[in-house]
């Protein structure tokens, strides 16, 4: 290989690098915007409902202007996609903003990143495919970090609500990595999150029609903080379409193809670092010491999961709240 070829190489890796740094960050500003609104009389559901119409509009116009085959992924793909709506973003989504009712951010955050732990125990209890010594280190390093961070010992402290919400975020996104696996599908990553993305706003939207989700969208809600400043439901409405899932998802298709999705998924890890940071800047939420250590264990026992799946086991595209 020549040298220049290497300092292309270079230039790309960075640059993918950068790319899933700021999708993780982007993501990770989520939870704050969506709290802020919930905070100021929204639904959690009716948080979700304006992020996933708002991010789905813009999307379905990139796609229309770049035209990069969803017709013929619709065809080949389908009933895949239809799932990745349902269970990658309305159920995801749903539960983890319900959860920020209950729960800090980073807590609620740190819950839906058990999903990995909850596909290695699928596929070793039910497909009879067991993990290697690796995977099982890094799902008993983050289990002890989950029981340090909802502080099983204390008897009381976070609300059952919240940490039953965020488990049945985690189960969501272990449910969407099952599914994909199966599917085998090479739908571009672009028209899996703006078809996912229209699919997971129909879900929502009918749910709340049918009376099942409760959606509340005040438009006179006030004060809407954000770093203790009222800065007004649009503007942090704006910031949840925008930033947090338009922005954050392109970024992060774009470093998926720089860097592959496997890299692309521990640099997403950074998205709690982000969120944990964030909500204490923005909203004043500070996590004890202990739930501190049991968020870094968590992440560092998905890291080596990560790095030590199944073969059988897809790999995971970044896939966030």
């Amino acid at each position: 290989m020549t040298a220049t070829a290497l300092v292309t190489r270079g230039d790309r890796t960075g640059a993918g690098l950068a790319l899933a740094l700021v999708s993780a960050v982007t993501f990770g500003l989520s939870g704050p915007f969506a709290k802020a609104l919930t905070d100021a009389g929204w639904s959690a559901n009716g948080a979700v409902l304006v992020r996933l119409g708002g991010a789905a509009a813009i999307l379905l116009v990139v796609l229309a202007v770049t035209r990069p085959g969803v017709v013929a992924a619709l065809r080949a793909d389908g009933p895949a996609l239809v799932l990745y709506g349902m269970l990658a973003m309305a159920g995801v989504q749903v539960a983890f903003f319900n959860a920020l009712q209950y729960l800090p951010v980073a807590i609620a955050l740190l819950l839906e990143y058990t999903g990995p732990i909850i596909v290695i125990a699928w596929v070793w209890l039910v497909r009879k495919q067991p993990p290697s010594p690796r995977t099982v280190l890094g799902a008993g390093v983050a289990l002890v970090g989950l029981s340090l961070v909802v502080e099983v010992w204390s008897g009381v402290g976070l609300r059952w609500e919240g940490l039953a919400w965020g488990l049945a975020a985690a189960v969501c996104q272990a449910a969407y990595f099952l599914v994909a696996d199966r599917a085998g599908s090479a739908t571009p990553p672009l028209v899996l999150a703006g078809v996912g993305m229209t699919v997971g706003t129909v879900v929502v939207a009918l749910l709340g029609l049918a009376g099942v989700l409760p959606i509340v969208i005040d438009t006179a809600a006030s004060p809407v903080l954000l770093a203790g400043v009222d800065v007004g439901w649009p503007v942090a409405a704006t910031l949840l379409v925008v930033v947090s899932s338009v922005i954050a998802y392109l970024t992060g298709v774009a470093a998926i193809a720089r860097i592959g999705a496997a890299r692309g998924a521990l640099v997403a890890l950074l998205e709690v670092v982000a969120s944990a940071v964030a909500s204490w800047l923005l909203l004043g939420q500070v996590p004890t010491a202990v739930q501190a250590l049991g968020g870094a264990l968590i992440l560092a026992g998905v890291a080596l999961t990560n790095t030590a799946r199944p073969a059988a086991v897809a790999e995971p595209q970044l896939l966030v709240p």
